[in-house]
């Protein structure tokens, strides 16, 4: 048997057309488009070509149906200086680290940066908790954008809640970041910005829920998902909120029906625990009631987008362990789920097997996206070494007007003093938040400090961690 040697190969590459040289190229996963730019000088020419780029994307969306691209994304919980603002891919069950590697002057231990939303191959990041600097970043690219500061008039409350969406407009070929700012109820702000325009606008808009950004948020037909408590006409009710990132518009979908009765009594609803996903091209939740081992799933899925009556059961299995949250489910059918000792395992509705996946050690604030990696630039992007970050600085409305600033600078200091981590609570139905408040009052001290935690907090602490919330009064 001949075999080829390297001269005949080169030999061969030089005879081809450019053309189809294009054509082969654009069809090679990302990783490996970003190797060959090292070959030769005219590969890197070819390769940073932007209509290269632009073909590649569509032929990669097209034909990924091995899902080579596509990924879980998430950000983890880091003790490592070096790494500590960083996200994690999990792609084939098999994690791989990756550190954003953004020395960001007011980026510390206590300021964490959360993944907000991807799409497209962009990775919208911001900081917790309040999202006072708000990134887009290429981890294929290593490209990054900081958003300007809004010159938007604010009102002289500090805001209580921000969250945060992120998506593509087909039609004005734009990518937006929602930002809904919550501050005393029923006051709040919607803006978008535009990367094309590079500016926030604030839009007029009625916003009657609280979003939960603890529920597996999901980007589907240019609509950003997520799960939400209603306000007003749909108190107390749970549902899924969506934002159209052309018309501007929110939209509400109300779960399906669980079978537990009534389904206008929420006592039973609130019993099922669910997170909203994609599965096969759609919307869909997964559904689990119940505490304790062998816990029962429902799989529903949307067969008419956004027509309610149209829910219909998937599928139903079990797992013969404990768990704490349904983290999402990718494109090749896979849901990931975590347990309670903080192990993640992947249960494939193809097959209807489970498999392990260790220990992720996947922090309580993060939501997990399903990303899918691209070579697609970001308009008016810079690279983090040729960039000057002191220039990166916070919106200062949200930093200096936080509600509980002198609380927080007093805990910046102990936290550095002590070289101690933080992980931020979710504040949307804080149980523990709302033990502890109840002790302070009845105590007589300006402030107390507790050596033992309570008995019933670490009940309420893996309540709080699953993003079940229970209803207050406003």
């Amino acid at each position: 048997m001949s075999t080829t040697t390297t001269d005949e190969i080169e030999s061969i590459v030089r005879d081809l057309p450019r053309d189809i040289i294009i054509d082969i190229l654009t069809r090679l996963p990302v990783r490996s488009v970003l190797r060959f730019k090292s070959v030769c000088r005219s590969w890197y020419v070819i390769l940073s070509n932007p209509n290269f780029t632009s073909k590649h994307f569509k032929n990669r969306t097209i034909l990924n149906n091995r899902h080579e691209d596509r990924c879980f994304l998430f950000t983890r919980n880091y003790s490592d200086d070096d790494i500590i603002n960083g996200i994690t891919f999990l792609s084939n069950d098999k994690a791989i680290n990756v550190p954003i590697k953004l020395e960001i002057p007011f980026l510390r231990k206590s300021k964490p940066l959360r993944v907000s939303g991807t799409c497209n191959g962009l990775v919208c990041l911001s900081i917790l908790p309040l999202g006072s600097i708000i990134l887009l970043w290429n981890p294929a690219t290593r490209e990054f954008k900081d958003l300007p500061i809004a010159k938007i008039p604010r009102p002289k409350q500090g805001p209580i809640k921000v969250a945060l969406g992120f998506g593509f407009d087909p039609v004005a070929d734009d990518y937006k970041v929602l930002r809904i700012v919550y501050y005393c109820y029923p006051l709040n702000q919607v803006e978008v910005y535009s990367l094309r325009s590079n500016t926030w606008r604030e839009i007029k808009r009625t916003v009657q829920f609280l979003i939960f950004e603890s529920g597996c948020n999901v980007y589907l037909k240019g609509r950003f998902h997520w799960s939400a408590i209603g306000f007003g006409t749909m108190n107390g009710r749970k549902l899924i909120v969506s934002f159209d990132m052309g018309d501007e518009n929110f939209r509400y979908i109300m779960p399906p029906n669980f079978g537990l009765g009534d389904d206008d009594n929420y006592e039973d609803v609130v019993k099922v625990r669910w997170t909203s996903m994609v599965l096969n091209e759609s919307l869909a939740v997964v559904a689990c009631g119940g505490n304790g081992p062998n816990k029962k799933f429902d799989v529903w899925v949307m067969n008419e987008y956004g027509v309610a009556g149209s829910w219909t059961k998937y599928m139903s299995f079990r797992l013969n362990t404990r768990i704490d949250r349904t983290l999402g489910c990718g494109e090749d059918g896979k849901i990931l789920i975590e347990m309670d000792t903080s192990k993640v395992v992947s249960f494939d509705t193809a097959t209807q097997t489970m498999k392990e996946l260790g220990d992720q050690n996947i922090a309580c604030f993060s939501e997990v996206f399903n990303h899918m990696e691209s070579l697609l630039p970001i308009r008016g992007g810079k690279n983090a070494e040729d960039t000057n970050l002191c220039e990166v600085r916070p919106d200062p409305f949200f930093v200096h007007n936080h509600p509980d600033k002198i609380l927080i600078m007093d805990s910046g200091k102990m936290i550095e003093e002590l070289d101690a981590d933080i992980i931020h609570a979710l504040h949307e139905g804080n149980q523990c938040e709302d033990i502890l408040s109840k002790m302070g009052i009845n105590q007589g001290e300006q402030s107390m400090k507790i050596v033992i935690p309570p008995t019933n907090i670490l009940d309420a602490l893996k309540e709080d961690m699953t993003g079940i919330a229970f209803l207050r009064s406003f």
